[in-house]
């Protein structure tokens, strides 16, 4: 059945506002997104503006999850079902804003959102301008520390009720609220763990190029036992492989994952390297 937008609005609010860090939770959102995209795809994105503002921390980070797994989909769907890249991309510094606070607390959620805006860069999900743009936010979230305000200051709230151009919208918490109760930080400790699990799996998914329309039909499959086909046959095979597509390589790919994994030189390292070059004989 169906759903005019008013009523997949509601629908979708209601997805929102239970999901959790399953993977079950977060594909019942991305295919119904899918689903309602042409129709009401920027209501459906002012949905999770609003909630990802509104929440609580675990809330938020269980969002910015959603959002990962809705834009690897619509990378593959594309527009008009699923028109969210741009959104993404364009709300993405105000998202990442409202999923890591200001505040000491707010800390709890930068390790997984840095986490997941490096695997988007890595994976060319977004415009890495756009994604460099939020970990510098991030960085800045680093600096700052816990003293840029305690919880419920209340200056997360000004800065939030007022908008911007992205529509994301971060509401203040008093201390009552941002406390967290015994029950809550074992979810939070279990939730950390599907997520950390998920994006491990993720981070080494290599991009595929994407067939053209032209070439959009599987070759032929051959087996030992197939009659070798002719030059011309060969020829035709040849044209209906997918183009290259430059930059975007998966051997690359995978080199900028180690290399980001890589961590800086320090005084052991450098120990180290004069230990084997005198054991080597060249000091």
């Amino acid at each position: 059945m169906s759903l005019d937008p008013f009523e997949a609005r509601l629908q979708f609010l209601k997805f929102v506002r239970t999901l959790n860090a399953s993977q079950q939770s977060i594909q019942k959102v991305v295919s119904f997104a899918v689903k309602y995209g042409a129709k009401c795809g920027d209501d459906l994105w002012e949905c999770v503006a609003d909630e990802i503002g509104k929440g609580s921390l675990n809330a938020r980070i269980n969002i910015l999850y959603l959002l990962d797994s809705l834009a690897e989909t619509s990378a593959a769907v594309g527009p008009p079902d699923a028109p969210y890249l741009p959104l993404i991309e364009r709300g993405l510094p105000a998202l990442v804003a409202a999923v890591v606070p200001a505040t000491r607390e707010g800390h709890l959620n930068a390790r997984s959102a840095r986490q997941i805006l490096e695997s988007w860069r890595a994976r060319r999900v977004l415009d890495p301008a756009a994604v460099d743009a939020a970990l510098k936010i991030l960085a800045g979230r680093r600096r700052v520390g816990g003293g840029a305000g305690e919880v419920g200051d209340g200056r997360d709230g000004e800065k939030g009720r007022e908008g911007d151009k992205s529509g994301v919208k971060v509401e203040g918490r008093d201390d009552k609220s941002a406390k967290m109760s015994r029950t809550d930080i074992l979810r939070r400790i279990e939730e950390d763990r599907e997520r950390q699990k998920r994006l491990r799996e993720r981070m080494w998914i290599l991009p595929v190029p994407p067939l053209t329309t032209a070439s959009a039909a599987p070759s032929p499959f051959l087996t030992p036992a197939s009659p070798k086909p002719g030059v011309k046959r060969k020829r035709e095979e040849r044209e209906m492989l997918p183009p290259r597509v430059p930059g975007v390589q998966p051997l690359d790919v995978e080199f900028e994952q180690m290399w980001e994994g890589t961590s800086d030189l320090d005084d052991d390292d450098y120990e180290r390297m004069r230990e084997n070059a005198v054991a080597a004989g060249l000091l």
